[in-house]
Formats: C-alpha cells, sequence, structure tokens
C-alpha cells in the first residue's frame, strides 16, 4: 500500500468518527423560549389547551418575569373549568411590583373574567371600575360593568352602565333602559309598593315609549283594579308595539269589553289591528276566533283564507282554517286541506336539514345550503 492511499484511508476514518461523534454526542438544539411559547400558541389554536397549560407553565418556571405567560396559564386554568386557581395566577400577576399599565389593565380584566365565571359579580364589577380608572374609555370594561348590573338586578346602575357604554360605541339597544325600570317597577309591585310600580312604569315610558313591556304591566294592573277602560287603553297599546306577544292577551282585552257592555268595541279593536298589520296572523287567528264565536263561520274562513302562503308550522291558522271547513259542512275541501297539510308536515319533517333548517325538493344526503352530510 503506497503513501497516498494510505493517507486517503486515514483522512476516511477522521471524517467518520467525527461525523459519529456530532451525531451521536453532541448535544440537541435548544428550543428558544420565544419558539415554546409559539408551540403553545399552536396547541391553544388546535383546541389542545391542557398541552398548552401544561407548556407555558414550564415556560413560566424558567422566566417568571414573562408576565404574559402566566395571564395566559390563568386563562387557559379558567377555560379549563378551574377559575378558582386562575383567579390566584392573574392576582399573583396584579400583585407585582412595577409592572406597565398594559399589564395591569390586563390583569385587571382576566380577574373580573375568573370572579364572573365565579359568579361573583361584585368583586367582577370592582376589577372593571379599576380599569376604567387607567382607561376611562375602555370598552370591555364599560360592557361588563352593564352585563354585571343586569345579573345582579341592579336595574338603576344597569341604565347608567348602558349609557356609559352606547356614549363610547357599545350597545345601541335604546329599549334597555326602558326594559331595566319596567324590572325595577316589577321589584316595587312583588313587595307590595303599587304605588311605586306605577310610578317606574311610567318613568320607562317615558325612558322611550316604544317600549312594550310597561304598557303591558300598567294594563295588567288596571285590570286587577278593575279600571277596565285604563287597562285596554295600555293593553291596546302594548298589542301595537308587540304584536306577537300582544295576542297572549286578546281573551283579556274581549273580556273586559264585555264586562264594560261594549260588545261591539270587540271587532273594531280586531279590525283596527288587522287594518295597521294585514300581514300579521296572530291578528288574523285572533279576529277569526271573534267571527266564531259569533256564528259568523264564512267570514271566519274568507279571512283564513286570505292568508297567502300560511305557514304549516303555524298551527292555529292551519287548524282554524280546517274547523271552518268542518263548520261549514265543506267535506271535500276539508279533505283536500288535510291532505296537503299532511304533505307540506311530511316534506318538512323528513327533507328539512338538521343543521340549518334548509326544507330540500326531494331526498338529499348533502344539503345544497350548508354542507351537512347525513350519517349512515
Amino acid at each position: 500500500m503506497d503513501l497516498i492511499t494510505l493517507t486517503i484511508i486515514l483522512l476516511a476514518i477522521v471524517v467518520i468518527a467525527m461525523t459519529m461523534r456530532f451525531f451521536f454526542f453532541s448535544s440537541p438544539k435548544k428550543i428558544s423560549a420565544h419558539d415554546r411559547e409559539i408551540k403553545a400558541l399552536n396547541y391553544i389554536l388546535a383546541g389542545e389547551k391542557e398541552a398548552a397549560l401544561k407548556l407555558l407553565k414550564e415556560i413560566g418556571k424558567k422566566n417568571t418575569s414573562n408576565l404574559g405567560v402566566f395571564l395566559q396559564v390563568g386563562d387557559l386554568y379558567r377555560d379549563l373549568g378551574n377559575p378558582e386557581t386562575a383567579l390566584k395566577v392573574h392576582l399573583d400577576v396584579l400583585d407585582r411590583q412595577n409592572i406597565s399599565q398594559e399589564i395591569r389593565l390586563m390583569a385587571h380584566e382576566r380577574i373580573a373574567r375568573d370572579h364572573e365565571a365565579l359568579n361573583q359579580y361584585g368583586h367582577a364589577s370592582q376589577h372593571a371600575e379599576s380599569m376604567l380608572r387607567l382607561n376611562k374609555k375602555n370598552l370591555w370594561a364599560l360592557t361588563a360593568l352593564h352585563r354585571y348590573a343586569v345579573k345582579q338586578g341592579h336595574w338603576n346602575t344597569a341604565i347608567k352602565a348602558f349609557q356609559k357604554e352606547h356614549a363610547a360605541g357599545g350597545s345601541s339597544n335604546q329599549l334597555l333602559p326602558a326594559i331595566y325600570k319596567t324590572q325595577e317597577a316589577l321589584v316595587a309591585k312583588a313587595t307590595g309598593k303599587q304605588s311605586e310600580a306605577i310610578s317606574l312604569l311610567k318613568q320607562a315610558i317615558k325612558l322611550n315609549h316604544k317600549c312594550a313591556a310597561p304598557y303591558f304591566h300598567l294594563g295588567k294592573i288596571r285590570q286587577e283594579e278593575g279600571n277596565y277602560k285604563h287597562a285596554i287603553d295600555f293593553y291596546s297599546t302594548f298589542v301595537e308595539l308587540d304584536p306577537t306577544a300582544g295576542s297572549i292577551i286578546f281573551a283579556e282585552i274581549e273580556k273586559m269589553y264585555f264586562e264594560l257592555g261594549q260588545f261591539e268595541q270587540v271587532e273594531q279593536f280586531y279590525q283596527r289591528l288587522h287594518q295597521r298589520q294585514p300581514e300579521n296572523l296572530e291578528v288574523i287567528i285572533g279576529l277569526a276566533n271573534y267571527f266564531e264565536r259569533k256564528g259568523e263561520y264564512r267570514d271566519a274562513l274568507n279571512l283564513l283564507e286570505e292568508v297567502k302562503n300560511p305557514e304549516y308550522d303555524n298551527l292555529s291558522v292551519i287548524l282554524g282554517h280546517l274547523h271552518m271547513l268542518d263548520k261549514l259542512g265543506h267535506k271535500d275541501t276539508l279533505k283536500l286541506a288535510i291532505d296537503d297539510f299532511i304533505a307540506a308536515d311530511r316534506q318538512k319533517r323528513i327533507l328539512t336539514c338538521p343543521q340549518c333548517d334548509h326544507i330540500s325538493a326531494e331526498p338529499s344526503y348533502i344539503c345544497d345550503k350548508c354542507g351537512w352530510v347525513k350519517q349512515a
């Protein structure tokens, strides 16, 4: 063996030895804390919250100054159904020395969420208020205070909280103050404070005269007092503002008109509503029922047959129609109407997508609208 060949062999041995040493004896590359946080975030996004919690706790142990990690650890505890531990973690962050205003805000928000999960709305409110002392326009805190007030039934506080939230660009439902004032009135009524309840209900109307709730309860109070004239006035306004819910008291309005001896007013009441709301099925049903009680079956049937494309899930219309056909002795038409109802009901039951309620024209195993797939 010549010198050159020997040299090549020795060099090859050295290269192989170095390669083996690299693979078998060198330490693996360390994953940075940032990369581990990214990995934890990916766990969270994948819904693997327990794995994320375990990894973030490890990161926190190695770097106790990483407050963002501890905030997330607390959030995960709460999400996993352990708000007590979440609260401890978040309070620990808040107790740290020299934390930034941003971290302080985030900690107060988390602590408020923890208390809310524990149904401790008073404590939750305190931390939301602390947020507003740091940032008076914080929309999350304003919305939370509104929500907590409603949860506790603090109706005056809820009105003020709504107004502040609305001014900051939050909830725009202008009926809420009147609804809350109505709730306050019901509390007063339940404790025997009738005069106060009436006063509060009138205040609710001043807050928003388009809110139906106070009219209903004022009507009920006047009816209980035997003041039928004013009761009918309040009930009538209630029905006009909320015609669907208003149908519940149609029978009460009829009864009071009869008590007052104003029988002719019943039909006028229904006709007036029908003219204002011709598509309202509840009004049509009420008027048809009134015609039936007067024995005017033809008028009742005509009214029900004016309904264009009646919804077959509104059984009051369908059964009312069938009932009138039976009263008038239209046996053949009644049979056809029953057959149509059965066919429509079958189609709805069999061809309705359980995911989005879309009704297909024929049996389908993949919904054309939402993509739901029927399982075997």
